[in-house]
């Protein structure tokens, strides 16, 4: 009885690692950016001077389609706020440009509405 519980023991400890690294996969940036989760849906945000996209991920990882959805994005760097207009692309993200510059402690707050859902809104600061 003993021989058989180490032996499960064993079994779920070499089996862990390979579950940890799907997790890691799952929450991978796939462009870049910053992962943040904002309700029903995971980001990753994608900042450069000038510009900003947002990739929407649903459960499961998967890409959501953005085509039908709105989205706000206020850029808070040097002290001073710029609210940028998110649109759908046809590459199946959001993007947007203003005349920002992205520094360190840039603070970037997406307000997303998908179809068939409430508004949420996620948060990400840029180290």
């Amino acid at each position: 009885m003993k021989s058989l519980r180490n032996s499960f023991i064993a079994a779920l400890i070499a089996c862990a690692p390979a579950a940890y690294a799907h997790e890691d996969h799952a929450h991978a940036a796939k462009h870049g950016g910053k992962i943040v989760e904002s309700g029903h849906h995971r980001l990753e945000i994608l900042a450069r001077d000038g510009a900003l996209e947002v990739y929407v991920d649903g459960d499961g990882g998967h890409a959501e389609d953005v085509q039908n959805s709105k989205a706000t994005a206020a850029i808070l760097t040097h002290g001073k706020k710029q609210d940028v207009v998110l649109t759908p692309d046809p590459g199946n993200f959001l993007k947007g440009t203003g005349s920002f510059k992205i520094a360190k402690g840039t603070t970037i707050v997406v307000t997303l509405t998908m179809p068939g859902h409430e508004p949420e809104q996620a948060r990400v600061t840029l180290d």
